[in-house]
């Protein structure tokens, strides 16, 4: 764990605020410290992504959060959400200090089987935060009947990726993991319409139709990302030959990975999720493949093709953008300088509450 700048860098009210996330790491939360100019911190122990480890781990991570608020004494502490457990902790040293919580909270934290049993406790925990960030305003408005502080902010755009290498070698906790290995290999053949798919096989991430719609398109391939060892098993029986599982890529790895692609395909099942692996797309001037969700739609406004979450959409929407690449291209990066001008203006407003805390 460590931070971005130290105290004496930062503007008066921000030197003595601090951002935390329960993660190896999380890169809107390193984002916007770094726009913030405040320390980040992340705390994370064992496994990652393993649930039935998570009660063990968040009482060491509990314990370790703990250790550096008495450090650092902040009377600010942006803190994401999910876990709840992770602002519990911070507003349960706030009793004794004092400290304002401003919480960031990921819509799917709301909603998704995984964490939706959970809301009881965010709700308490939302209702007493100084302030509470949310990317989209229908949460907003829940946030509001709530009795809680609100602002709707977006994931921060995304900078050059080297900014974001960098951010993510300072902070990672888990610096000395190696990249899981793919243990299906196949060779990338010259010519073909190259996709990468962000993936990380999780629940929300269909995948089966991505390996049905590679059979329809032959002269496509399919780069898709993820740690294997979290895939189905039915993943290893069936691959067309088209199709790549790349393992786990991270840092340059990564952003090579989508620097080789034509498109950038990023699909879920959760209708109000903002996805961070289109917006890396949007970065480097890739169209963008999504799927037909409101958010999405509501996010993305141009340089995408939307598609509906089978097989038959999955061809439709490729072969769209292979008719109209050019096109995508120059619309993706006028969208990349739209959502950089938007953000900004919404970004003044919680600069604007943290110097007023």
């Amino acid at each position: 764990m460590t931070s971005v700048l130290t105290k004496s860098t930062l503007p008066a009210r921000r030197a003595h605020m601090l951002a935390l996330a329960w993660a190896p790491f999380e890169a809107r939360t390193a984002l916007f410290a770094d726009r913030l100019q405040v320390p980040v911190f992340f705390v994370h122990f064992l496994l990652y992504k393993r649930p039935y480890i998570a009660p063990f781990k968040y009482v060491l991570q509990a314990f370790k959060t703990w250790a550096i608020l008495l450090r650092e004494r902040p009377q600010l502490v942006y803190v994401l959400n999910p876990p709840v457990f992770a602002p519990l902790c911070v507003w349960l040293y706030s009793l004794f200090t004092g400290t304002k919580l401003v919480i960031d909270t990921h819509p799917p934290a709301l909603y998704s089987r995984k964490w939706a049993w959970t809301v009881p406790l965010q709700r308490f925990v939302i209702k007493r935060a100084y302030l509470n960030i949310i990317d989209q305003e229908r949460f907003a408005d829940q946030f509001r009947q709530w009795g809680a502080q609100v602002v709707t902010l977006t994931n921060p755009p995304r900078p050059r990726p080297e900014k974001i290498i960098e951010l993510e070698r300072a902070h990672s906790v888990d610096k000395a993991a190696e990249q899981p290995k793919s243990t299906v290999t196949r060779t990338r053949q010259d010519g073909l319409f190259e996709i990468a798919v962000v993936n990380t096989f999780a629940a929300d991430e269909p995948l089966d139709i991505i390996l049905q719609a590679a059979y329809a398109l032959p002269d496509a391939h399919f780069s898709i990302m993820g740690d294997l060892s979290m895939a189905p098993a039915s993943v290893h029986q069936s691959t067309p030959p088209n199709v790549t599982f790349t393992g786990y890529l991270r840092g340059e790895a990564y952003w090579d990975a989508l620097r080789a692609a034509n498109a950038v395909m990023v699909l879920t099942t959760y209708p109000y999720s903002v996805l961070g692996g289109a917006q890396d797309g949007v970065t480097l001037g890739k169209p963008l493949l999504l799927s037909d969700q409101p958010a999405l739609r509501e996010f993305f406004t141009s340089g995408v093709v939307f598609i509906p979450n089978t097989a038959g959409g999955i061809v439709a929407g490729v072969r769209a953008v292979m008719r109209d690449e050019t096109h995508l291209i120059q619309a993706v990066k006028w969208l990349a300088l739209q959502q950089e001008a938007a953000w900004q203006a919404r970004f003044g407003e919680l600069l604007r509450a943290i110097e007023q805390a």
